[in-house]
């Protein structure tokens, strides 16, 4: 994707109305970054994490970089931001924030408000290996197609669920991370 047709995309982004919220409510704030690094002459990339196998929700999950909100925290944004900088090292002044998408409900009873960022550094990474078992630096392309995402439909505790899938270069990427990314495709590239 060139300068113009990212310059686009955000723009695009910018100018509509984001849906509604999931009217289901969860127990704890959180929120999660989309990293999105945009280089002139570079296909846009995106930066996901795998979760440490041994954490209590989501182990071994990849995911987009975030947490829980903490009580210090001035609002979301900035918790998406710290999130960040804790699991994988990147300092929240190499991100620009463009917009937020609608809550996602997890399983786990975390209701995750993800944010919307570019930067325009290369970036190097610091892991927390207590949170996070790897990054992956993925090309955002496939990621804009809703056509690559497939959808289960199942029940839980009496009501029919969805949940998405995606594959992109051999990673499985599904679940609320799935939900948002396919939300973000079908706002922004409509």
């Amino acid at each position: 994707m060139s300068q113009k047709e990212t310059t686009h995309f955000l723009q695009r982004f910018l100018l509509q109305l984001a849906k509604q919220d999931s009217p289901r409510s969860a127990k704890h704030a959180a929120a999660v970054l989309l990293p999105i690094i945009v280089q002139p002459g570079q296909a846009e990339q995106i930066v996901l994490t795998q979760r440490s196998a041994h954490l209590r929700h989501h182990p071994s999950q990849i995911s987009l970089p975030g947490g829980k909100h903490d009580p210090e925290d001035i609002n979301l944004s900035h918790t998406a931001l710290r999130e960040t900088y804790e699991e994988i090292g990147v300092h929240p002044t190499a991100f620009t924030i463009h917009g937020q998408l609608p809550k996602q409900t997890t399983v786990s009873n975390f209701s995750v408000r993800p944010f919307i960022a570019t930067t325009n550094q290369a970036l190097s990474f610091k892991l927390n290996y207590d949170e996070v078992a790897q990054v992956m630096v993925l090309p955002l392309q496939p990621f804009l197609r809703l056509d690559n995402y497939h959808g289960y439909s199942f029940k839980r505790r009496g009501k029919l669920e969805k949940v998405y899938f995606i594959e992109v270069e051999k990673h499985v990427i599904w679940g609320a991370t799935a939900k948002i990314l396919r939300d973000f495709a079908s706002h922004c590239c409509r």
